[in-house]
């Protein structure tokens, strides 16, 4: 490939990139919302567009796309109304509160917010397989999120983890990883 094919793709994933950030801040300001949480579930209802995931992690292919949410009752209230009647690749798009460990069952995408106390740590450690775990700082080891949000000058950013998400048998899109705000793994 030419320098220049690389520059057309390195321009072209960046400007997708860059089109997932402006979706994700229309979707909380078309809704009139202006919060980091309102911002955070327009994030997670858009991850799910760029993420590939194993075979097998749908039983079918009407099976909901569910997203959990521990941890963070504004996250999960503004992603319920975000995602209503809503669909990722024909997916219909599900959002579960997640209260406990025993709750993460069956879960495409699971975030985890507030502080990263021990409970929190304990639901990140329960989700397993192919679960997209996004929580609200980096971590290491089992409980280490593929995605983490980070906040810069009032503005919700993410970073990703590419060694979580080889972990769990995901593959995140160029295009996400090109506008995540730092990428472990490279």
């Amino acid at each position: 490939m030419t320098a220049a094919g690389i520059t057309a793709g390195a321009v072209r994933a960046l400007g997708a990139g860059l089109l997932l950030f402006a979706m994700a801040a229309a979707i909380a300001q078309n809704l009139g919302l202006a919060r980091a949480s309102a911002v955070k579930a327009a994030f997670l209802y858009k991850f799910g567009s760029f993420v590939e995931w194993p075979a097998g992690a749908f039983r079918g292919p009407a099976d909901p796309l569910v997203i959990g949410v521990f941890g963070d009752d504004a996250v999960a209230a503004e992603l319920e109304q975000i995602t209503q009647g809503r669909r990722i690749d024909n997916h219909p798009v599900q959002v579960r509160r997640v209260r406990e460990a025993d709750d993460v069952g069956a879960l495409h995408i699971l975030f985890v917010g507030g502080a990263r106390d021990v409970r929190a740590r304990e639901v990140l450690a329960a989700a397993r397989g192919p679960v997209l775990t996004v929580a609200e700082a980096a971590g290491a080891g089992r409980t280490a999120p593929v995605l983490h949000f980070t906040e810069e000058e009032g503005r919700v950013r993410f970073g990703a983890s590419l060694t979580a998400a080889a972990a769990r048998g995901l593959k995140l899109s160029a295009k996400l990883l090109a506008v995540a705000q730092e990428v472990e793994g490279r």
